[in-house]
């Protein structure tokens, strides 16, 4: 008697969820990749060649807003650890070589190149690239991608992106995630909004959230303070504003209240 055939068992639930499991952890693979090569591209409007005469052909990091497909405004410099900058040297060379210094502040020395792009050069670093990008405020800037020195352009396998941003990519929005500089989260929330990054329930969200983050962390003394203002590109100078907000917050008890 010929033996009867027996057709496959159905997949229990078990098997199902396994399955998709195995199909989502693909597919996040397969994005990952394509995002990585999308931000090496983004990476080559950089005119990397410029940077590297003014950090004498050491490794530096592109990330944020640059490689986020936002129109780009500036390129955010950060040192590789290690390799920090050093921005008088960099201010002369720049000066030196035909580029234009817009500002020096105790964060970030920006400066305008030659072809008119605008680079800031930041002092804020971290101990590598994907810690870095996971410090950034916002899901939609989380990405960025390590030119690797010696006049070298930028490789795909040198970018990193977290999840956050990959979803950002997908949905067009972005996210509030927290951030050392909680006060300039603030303000950066109304530009998000004004780009379409966050609807205004995303936007309130986002300002709520990082105020607690403000209020939670306080202020060391009018220097922190005035570093909280500064944060990386808000470029903002001593003035006769920033002494009277910093009145308002002694007087509401947030100085000398800082965790740790």
């Amino acid at each position: 008697m010929e033996e009867i055939e027996q057709a496959p068992d159905p997949e229990t639930p078990e098997t199902q969820e396994t399955s998709k499991a195995k199909l989502d952890a693909g597919l996040a693979v397969h994005l990952k990749a394509v995002a990585r090569k999308t931000i090496c591209m983004r990476a080559y409007r950089l005119d990397y060649v410029k940077v590297y005469s003014l950090v004498d052909d050491k490794p530096f990091i592109l990330a944020g807003g640059a490689v986020c497909g936002d129109k780009v405004s500036d390129f955010d410099l950060y040192p590789v650890k290690g390799n920090e900058f050093i921005i008088d040297v960099v201010g002369a060379k720049a000066e030196s070589l035909g580029c234009k210094v817009l500002s020096h502040t105790a964060n970030a020395l920006t400066v305008e190149l030659p072809n008119r792009q605008v680079v800031q050069f930041c002092r804020y670093c971290k101990p590598s690239l994907k810690e870095l990008v996971k410090s950034f405020d916002f899901t939609h800037i989380q990405a960025g991608i390590t030119f690797s020195g010696y006049g070298d352009g930028p490789h795909s396998c040198d970018a990193y992106c977290t999840d956050g941003f990959i979803e950002a990519a997908v949905t067009g929005r972005t996210e509030y995630v927290g951030s050392e500089y909680p006060l300039s989260s603030v303000i950066r929330a109304g530009k998000y909004l004004a780009r379409g990054r966050l609807t205004r329930v995303g936007a309130a969200n986002s300002v709520v959230t990082a105020l607690a983050d403000v209020l939670r962390r306080g202020f060391k003394d009018y220097s922190d303070f005035k570093d909280q203002l500064d944060a990386i590109d808000l470029s903002l100078e001593d003035s006769r504003a920033a002494s009277t907000l910093y009145d308002v917050v002694q007087k509401r008890g947030l100085i000398d209240n800082v965790l740790g």
